[in-house]
């Protein structure tokens, strides 16, 4: 909590804000820093918003950014700071499985190897299709091209010439 408050104070110092003034903070994914208590801890005139985003499988950030900005647009907040700040350390690191002896169903094929995400699952089926269908590496920028939006495929073709 220590250096989430240290960062909260250097953020408002760098953009010239009184700390006390902000109404809001935001986060995702189970940070144990949550808002009344870094509110408490900074001082804050009012706490207004306090928001934990939960799911979207890896977009967090994006989340605790659009619900920060909802909370401006829609008056709840004026001041709303966004931020990360694990303590795994002191709860155990992500990535690492739970430290269990015993692990049923699928999981036990998985977490004992240390495969845990969608990203991690996914790889080698993904890699092993491209092989067995003779499928480069092109055709992965390519999905990826066609998922975004039209402004930012031309950003993206500009910034690969």
């Amino acid at each position: 909590m220590v250096l989430c408050l240290k960062a909260i104070l250097a953020a408002t110092a760098d953009a010239g804000i009184d700390p006390r003034d902000i109404d809001g903070f935001a986060s995702y994914s189970n940070d144990r820093n949550d808002g009344p208590a870094l509110a408490t801890a900074i001082g804050v005139h009012e706490l207004r918003f306090s928001n934990m985003q939960w799911g979207g499988g890896g977009g967090g950030a994006a989340g605790a950014i659009a619900n920060a900005s909802a909370a401006i647009a829609s008056g709840l907040a004026d001041c709303v700071v966004v931020y990360r700040a694990l303590a795994q350390g002191q709860f155990g690191r992500f990535g690492q499985g739970a430290q269990i002896t015993t692990v049923g169903g699928d999981m036990a094929l998985s977490v004992p190897y240390g495969v845990m995400t969608p990203a991690q699952s996914f790889a080698p089926k993904v890699m092993r299709f491209m092989h067995e269908h003779n499928i480069g590496q092109e055709a992965l920028r390519a999905i990826a091209m066609a998922s975004l939006p039209p402004r930012s495929v031309q950003s993206a073709r500009s910034d690969v010439r």
